[in-house]
């Protein structure tokens, strides 16, 4: 994959998103898209790069925000963060882009309880069906 090219591609379909390019250990390279063009950055990458090797999903409780990591990789990394608000969050699912996302999805909507869009199985992956209370990767926020 060639890293440039792809930013390149991403600044000309989302001239108006942050991206904020920097590089980070382990030969990856973090781009920030807003939610709404995280599913066309994705397509493009697939349509484009043929790039479908989605190696997981981490989301983040950062006390003010929830921070998504979408981690791609093709002989380097390439990871697409969006920020959705911490009350309400969701996001449009990436499962049928990506049918391997299906998982890391759910994971992150138990642990953090982020709602992705047209998921087809949102049940709980997990936590133990008696589970009550918040979700366990949800900072308390007094």
């Amino acid at each position: 994959m060639n890293v440039e090219l792809v930013l390149e591609i991403l600044r000309e379909h989302f001239p108006t998103d942050p991206l904020e390019p920097r590089l980070v250990p382990m030969d990856d390279t973090v781009v920030t898209l807003t939610p709404e063009n995280l599913r066309p950055a994705v397509q493009t990458l697939i349509d484009r790069f043929d790039l479908r090797h989605l190696s997981t999903i981490t989301g983040i409780d950062t006390g003010t925000e929830i921070e998504l990591l979408y981690h791609f990789w093709d002989g380097e990394g390439l990871t697409l963060r969006t920020v959705l608000p911490r009350e309400g969050s969701h996001i449009v699912t990436l499962i049928d882009l990506i049918p391997g996302a299906a998982f890391y999805e759910r994971e992150v909507s138990e642990m953090l309880h982020v709602l992705f869009e047209g998921h087809p199985m949102p049940d709980p992956l997990l936590l133990p069906d008696d589970w009550e209370g918040e979700p366990p990767l949800r900072k308390e926020v007094p």
